[in-house]
């Protein structure tokens, strides 16, 4: 057995220094010192070496309260470590060395064998180690070692100072672990703890495995159905990418022939447009010269009647201006009247504010001799009214200090008051603690009849927990089927989405095409089309805004008539001032062939009045073209103002009403829808070649709206589908939580089990709380009556200041009396001050009256001096002032005159030019008719190469679309697929056969739904590890077999070493109970006889002449021999390596202190006793003696004494073996 060598301390509580214990072989080693040195500290030492983990048995709040915590002298240590080395004494006799020859494990620490030497450390960190013979290990190793030996987590080989009492006073089940030690049973059970533990995780494990393994089992369903699918999509696809090459090809081939025969049909478009172009210019240089002729004659008529509008404007200022004057002269004779007026009155003022001086002077001399009187009177009235006022104060004073006496005794008695308000207070909590502790008496005995109505409870509380859990597995179920129809509908919005996105493709492409025609002008003339592509090049060296049909809108019902009408118009270039139009002109005779008409955008100050259309015809016309048609880009010149024929151009419904008007009206344009125009005995009219710029707009728009219509529906139904999804991951998620609910709720089955096993623990509680209660009654009966006397002690004390008080009171009512007489003789020479003070402020306030009036009069004085003063400069400057006018009126009548002579021969020169203007406008509207029918023929060839130009756009965006959805589908460019010579060339037929299988192998793959491509490689990594999750359930399966049977296999080996224990120790205590109570008798009972497995242990005891009874209603000192009776029982049955008793001698006499050292000398034969005791006899019995001092303040030493080696006393059994030998 090991034998306790050595006990290293340092830094533990007060053991600062490094402090060393040694001790040898068996025998009693006593621990001595006073009071308060530290001797216990060596007891909680080697019990945290051991593993202690409860920092209250430790006597401290936290386990960093075992670290040395500083002195006045001496600072904190930051780490406590403990070392205790035990050696086999038989073993270690004969082995030295660890075996290297050193003495020395490789790790330096001192390891022999048949030597274990255990370590320790704690740090302020929080951090903490254990070490064996120096090595690192865990707190469970160390609990291993000593487990079954007495100093394992249950010792009774370490009795703490106070613990001796409590073995015999703890529950039934405490004292049924310290037997369960010394049975060795301890490592069973700790084995059957992990065993258990084991168990139940092998279960949540199968029970997870359950879980998951449902799971993937509809995984591998799933995944076996997407699989076909997958493979079915792979057949489908396929098929329909060598269809959709065979129509790509077929469509592309196609394309490029129809591309070809429309690039010949534009080169001979462009032929007849450029002859055409020729003879237009040489009109329009007709038409130039006549319209700059007109511009010439229209310049010097504006000059004439600018000059002849500036001489009437001149004429009409000077009018203005001598009525003006002629006003302002008669205002000035109105005021020399007015200010000869006010002299004179003034003179009579100034006599009067004379007389009024003279009186305001003398009233205030007379005030001022009255406040000098008054002033006398206030004085000694103030010097009467400040001595009232000081013996008032002297009152006052003496009145404060009356009354802070009676607040002095008011507190005192107040404070005795409160003391006996709390006092009753006490007494109410004691009588409420009274009933209280009377109701937990009344209570203990009820608890076992709850304790057993919680059964029934518990077990209905199961039923519950059954129906929880169907219910849980009732909303899984409808849970999985919601989510299964959100996955379908989810399925159905994936395919409408990728139809949408294919037919926004389509309208994408269509869109981009007219974007393209429109941005490059495709539909004008070769010759504009140069230009701006000069200009987008830099080759240009103007700005031109755009062509005017960029700037103009029409109704959709006259779209086509617009586009016949403004044929010309609409491709002109607009600029924006004149010099940029000089420069296109510039341009166009230098670099480019051809012709083009420059458009100066006007503003809404300078725009070009249009010349009078004639009278309109109201009988059969609709309305004018310029009202259904808008500017825009920011225009603020109207139509007419741009195209000033579009004002002679009248919308007529009905083809005969448009011939008559023509006739009736030729200057006029009467337009039909169809386009067809009559213009006199002319008529114009045809068919046009695709569509043009307005139409090509309007198309544009359409397909804006359409392309937007269907984005919008994309988004809505993309955001269907993301409302879909996570309603499905929230689905999913409840899912989740309804399985993790499920395993909770099954956890809770089980846990009910548990509960019920914890009742019979409660009912053994129930006695220990009754015995307490009692005990507590009788103390607060005691403190009750104490309280009682001390409250009439108080009673008297507040009745004795209450009558002081009254005293105090009456002196100070008196005092007040007299202090309201002085008020009053003060208030009445107050009140004689005020008035003094009131008259005399009457007698100044008149004299600073008057004394202002004074003032103010003098000051009217000579403001009225000035003012005559004023008044003459005045009618000086005025009378200069008239005769210059007067003279200036004469001046302008003649310049009058004058005007009107130059007025009258504007007029005739404006009449002269007028006439010249209206013959030139006649012969320029005749070039322009002719100008405008070789223009008609000019635009028909333009509208036909444009309509070429447009179709041959088209086919190249076909097959821009085409090489778009070949990269899109196939990823790779139409090209590179139709280079493919094994693809047969179809005709129209075979091609849209082509197109139609394409069409409906693709609805085949729409209809299989979303398809995981993966899906077969899931499947086999979802099979496999379905297979891999099969083989661990039999596995768990198979474990949790193997834990119930090793249980089962410790709880009999368990209740066998119990039972053998329990008969063995119950025999020795008997024995130990008559030794140290010289006879009697006792004995330990099983609680629940019938349950010896888990039944706790009740302790009886006789001592002599006594009656049997409860071991707790015995004496302290009876008590302790008691518990030490069976303390030695329990060391004969299995002795401990060592024993610590900590004051266990406290409680006791000399002559049982001498029973007890006697019983310790015969059993420190197999065991060694560490004894901490005060007792003298004690003392004497012991081989070693280690003193305990604080020669410093808080720090601890040891001080060591060993005497001369007496052989231990052999035990009176081992004295009858010897006898019956010899």
């Amino acid at each position: 057995m090991l034998k306790l060598k050595r006990v290293e301390i340092q830094g533990f509580k007060s053991f600062v220094d490094r402090q060393e214990m040694r001790f040898h072989g068996s025998g009693i080693a006593a621990i001595v010192g006073p009071n308060g040195c530290g001797k216990s500290n060596l007891s909680d030492a080697i019990s945290w070496v051991l593993g202690e983990q409860s920092a209250r048995s430790l006597r401290g709040s936290r386990m960093e309260d075992v670290i040395f915590a500083g002195t006045r002298d001496r600072k904190p240590l930051g780490m406590a470590s403990v070392t205790m080395t035990l050696v086999d004494p038989a073993v270690h006799s004969d082995s030295p060395t660890n075996g290297n020859g050193t003495g020395h494990s490789s790790n330096h620490v001192e390891a022999r064998i048949g030597e274990i030497t255990i370590t320790r450390r704690l740090y302020r960190s929080g951090e903490s180690e254990y070490l064996i013979n120096g090595r690192t290990a865990r707190l469970r190793d160390i609990q291993d070692i000593f487990m079954g030996s007495g100093l394992g987590p249950e010792s009774y080989a370490i009795i703490e100072q106070g613990r001796i009492g409590q073995i015999l006073s703890t529950r039934p089940q405490d004292r049924r672990a310290v037997l369960e030690e010394a049975a060795g049973i301890t490592r069973f059970k700790t084995r059957k703890r992990l065993a258990e533990a084991k168990l139940e995780s092998a279960r949540g494990n199968l029970t997870r495995v359950f879980d998951i393994l449902e799971e993937v089992s509809r995984q591998v369903n799933s995944l076996r159905r997407q699989a076909t699918k997958a493979r079915r999509f792979t057949e489908l696809r396929s098929e329909m990418i060598g269809q959709l090459r065979v129509a790509l090809v077929g469509r592309f081939r196609m394309l490029e022939r129809e591309a070809a025969k429309t690039a010949i049909d534009l080169s001979t478009a462009t032929s007849d447009f450029t002859r055409l172009g020729v003879e237009v210019a040489g009109r329009e240089q007709a038409a130039s010269e006549l319209l700059e002729q007109s511009y010439s004659i229209e310049a010097r008529l504006t000059e004439a009647r600018r000059q002849m509008s500036e001489c009437r404007v001149e004429a009409e200022r000077i009018r203005g201006k001598l009525e003006s004057q002629a006003r302002e002269v008669g205002s000035i004779e109105q005021r020399l009247t007015r200010g000869e007026s006010e002299t004179q009155d003034l003179a009579k003022r100034f006599g009067q504010q004379q007389l009024e001086l003279e009186e305001y002077t003398n009233r205030v001399a007379t005030l001022k001799a009255q406040a000098e009187q008054s002033q006398l009177a206030l004085l000694a009235k103030t010097e009467e009214r400040d001595r009232a006022q000081a013996s008032l104060n002297e009152r006052e004073k003496s009145i404060e200090a009356s009354r802070q006496q009676v607040l002095r005794l008011l507190g005192e008695a107040s404070t005795l008051r409160n003391q006996l308000g709390q006092t009753d207070q006490f007494l109410v909590g004691l009588n409420r603690d009274i009933e209280r502790i009377e109701r937990d008496e009344t209570g203990a005995a009820a608890d076992r009849e709850r304790l057993e109505a919680a059964k029934s409870d518990i077990a209905e509380r199961s039923a519950v927990r059954q129906k929880e859990l169907v219910a849980t597995i009732d909303n899984r179920k409808q849970v999985e089927e919601e989510l299964a129809t959100r996955r379908s509908r989810a399925s159905e919005a994936r395919r409408k989405l990728e139809e949408l996105r294919g037919e926004a493709s389509r309208l994408k492409a269509r869109r981009d095409s007219l974007n393209d025609i429109i941005l490059h002008r495709s539909y004008t003339t070769q010759s504009i089309k140069k230009l701006f592509t000069a200009v987008e090049k830099g080759n240009a060296d103007l700005k031109p805004i755009g062509v005017l049909a960029d700037f103009i809108e029409v109704e959709p019902a006259w779209e086509r008539a617009t586009e016949e009408f403004l044929h010309e118009e609409l491709e002109y270039v607009l600029v924006s001032d004149w010099e940029e139009a000089e420069k296109g002109i510039a341009f166009m005779r230098g670099d480019s062939d051809g012709r083009a008409t420059f458009l100066v955008r006007p503003d809404s100050a300078d725009s070009p009045k249009p010349a009078d259309p004639g009278p309109r015809p109201e009988v059969g016309v609709s309305a004018k073209l310029s009202d259904v048609i808008r500017m825009t880009g920011g225009f603020t010149a109207g139509p007419t103002d741009l195209i000033p024929r579009l004002s002679r151009c009248n919308l007529v419904e009905d083809r005969g009403v448009a011939r008559k008007l023509a006739l009736e009206h030729p200057g006029n344009h009467f337009l039909l829808p169809d386009g067809v125009c009559y213009h006199g005995h002319a008529v114009s009219g045809g068919k046009k070649t695709g569509s043009g710029p307005l139409g090509l707009k309007r198309e544009l728009g359409e397909l804006n709206l359409q392309y937007n219509a269907k984005q919008k529906e994309f988004d809505r139904t993309k955001s269907l589908l993301d409302d879909l999804e996570l309603e499905i991951a929230n689905f999913n998620e409840d899912l989740e939580g309804l399985r993790g609910l499920q395993n909770r709720q099954e956890k809770d089955a089980l846990a009910l089990g548990h509960e019920l096993r914890k009742l019979g623990e409660e009912l053994s509680r129930a006695g220990s709380r009754l015995q307490v209660a009692r005990n507590e009654l009788g103390r607060l009966t005691a403190d009750r009556t104490k309280t009682n006397e001390k409250r009439e002690g108080l009673r008297t004390e507040v009745a004795s200041r209450e009558t002081a008080r009254a005293q105090q009171e009456q002196a100070l009512t008196d005092a007040r009396a007299a202090l309201e007489e002085l008020q009053r003789q003060g208030s009445r020479v107050s009140e004689e001050h005020s008035a003094l003070r009131v008259e005399q402020a009457g007698i100044e306030e008149r004299r600073r009256s008057d004394a202002a009036a004074l003032q103010r009069i003098e000051t009217q004085i000579r403001e009225m001096a000035n003012r005559r003063q004023n008044l003459a400069r005045e009618t000086e400057r005025l009378g200069l002032e008239k005769a210059r006018l007067s003279a200036d009126n004469l001046d302008l009548s003649s310049r009058a005159a004058m005007l009107e002579k130059e007025i009258a021969s504007s007029l005739t020169l404006v009449a002269e030019l007028a006439g010249n203007e209206t013959k030139c406008r006649s012969a320029l509207a005749e070039a322009d008719e002719a100008l405008k029918f070789t223009r008609h023929q000019l635009q028909s060839a333009s509208d036909r190469r444009a309509a070429f130009e447009l179709e041959l756009v088209k086919k190249q965006a076909e097959l821009k679309y085409l090489d778009e959805t070949c990269r899109k589908e196939l990823s790779l460019p139409l090209a590179e697929v139709a280079a493919d010579d094994t693809l047969l060339v179809l005709d129209e037929a075979g091609l849209q056969e082509a197109e139609s299988r394409y069409q409906d192998l693709r609805s085949k793959i729409d209809a299989l739904g979303p398809v995981n491509i993966t899906a077969e490689e899931e499947f086999s990594e979802a099979q496999e590890r379905y297979d891999f999750l099969n083989s661990q359930r039999t596995d768990l399966l198979d474990s949790i077999r193997d834990i119930d049977k090793a249980i089962g296999e410790i709880d009999a080996e368990s209740r066998k070493r119990f039972v053998q224990a329990f008969e063995a120790i119950n025999i020795n205590f008997r024995e130990m109970f008559q030794t140290l109570f010289s006879g009697g008798l006792a004995e330990m009972r099983l609680t629940d006889s019938e349950n010896a497995a888990e039944s706790g242990i009740d302790i009886i005891a006789q001592p002599p002449g006594k009656k049997l009874q409860s071991v707790l209603l015995l004496s302290g000192g009876e008590r302790a021999l008691t518990a030490m009776a069976l303390l030695m029982a329990i060391f004969r049955y299995q002795p401990s390596p060592f024993c610590v008793l900590d004051e266990v001698d406290a409680p006791l006499d000399e002559a049982n202190i001498e029973r007890l050292t006697r019983l310790i000398r015969d059993m420190s034969v197999s065991t060694q006793f560490i004894v901490i005791t005060h007792a003298k006899r004690t003392m004497e019995s012991a081989q070693a003696l280690y003193g305990v001092t604080m020669q410093e303040p808080g720090v601890s030493k040891l001080v060591s004494v060993k005497f001369n080696p007496v052989p231990p006393p052999v035990p009176p059994l081992a004295q009858q073996e010897l006898a019956a030998v010899n």
